[in-house]
């Protein structure tokens, strides 16, 4: 009787445990979810306030140089300059807007992990001091960050945790450390995973891990090069005798 009493108590436990699981895999679904649809909605705010703006200013600069073509070429000639350094401008801020886009990954994935984490006990704190633009980068990292979180929750014994997120020397770098058992990371917790995601865009991944010392985890990955834009081609000065002749 008491056996049965003992399997009926551990069945029932057990069952718990897998409906929490499973309440806990839909709330990190639903925080990246969340975060993403915020950042995305903030992102378009900018987007339409920056478009707006842009275009607005285009229109209004390119209508005066058409006014001022005919009696004043050179007034004209410097509003099209104008129009094409507004338009340049306006390029590189909708680039760094859907780079924001494409980071909203990362910043779900920082959430999710945050979510996973405080939910066993386990403090955790990050600091970004620069995200990577570059979609495939962040994707890499966010996935790295899911598979170390999930270690620290299943394996570690942690009490801390916490995340950098930096760039420097032409390099991505990420760092999660914690306080727990160490000698965690063992094969088939995702290890080798995260060293394929890395090597596929020409990074590293490092682990420190001493019994009772914690853990570090520090991936690394290299920016790819941003090409730099070509200068405009400065106009050449024009004869004596032509502005003489447009002046008569």
């Amino acid at each position: 009787m008491l056996v049965g009493l003992a399997v009926g108590l551990m069945n029932i436990s057990f069952e718990r445990r897998a409906r929490a699981d499973v309440q806990l895999r839909l709330s990190h679904e639903e925080v990246r979810r969340l975060a993403g649809v915020a950042e995305r909605e903030r992102i378009g705010r900018d987007l339409h306030d920056l478009l707006g703006h842009t275009l607005s200013l285009v229109a209004l600069k390119s209508d005066l140089a058409a006014r001022l073509l005919a009696r004043d070429p050179a007034a004209a000639r410097q509003e099209m300059e104008d129009v094409g350094q507004v338009a340049r401008e306006a390029l590189g801020q909708v680039r760094r807007a859907v780079s924001g886009i494409r980071a909203a990954q990362l910043a779900a994935e920082m959430a999710s992990a945050k979510l996973l984490l405080e939910s066993s006990g386990v403090t955790f704190r990050y600091q970004v001091d620069a995200l990577p633009q570059c979609a495939q980068l962040e994707t890499v990292f966010a996935m790295v960050l899911r598979e170390a979180a999930t270690n620290i929750q299943r394996h570690a014994e942690a009490s801390h945790a916490q995340l950098r997120l930096w760039c420097e020397r032409d390099q991505a770098w990420l760092e999660i450390r914690d306080d727990g058992r160490g000698s965690a990371m063992q094969p088939g917790t995702g290890l080798a995973s995260m060293r394929e995601r890395l090597e596929a865009v020409g990074g590293a991944l490092r682990i420190e891990s001493e019994r009772s010392q914690g853990t570090r985890l520090l991936a690394s990955a290299p920016l790819p090069r941003v090409p730099q834009p070509v200068p405009a081609p400065e106009t050449a000065p024009q004869p004596r005798g032509c502005q003489d002749a447009a002046l008569r």
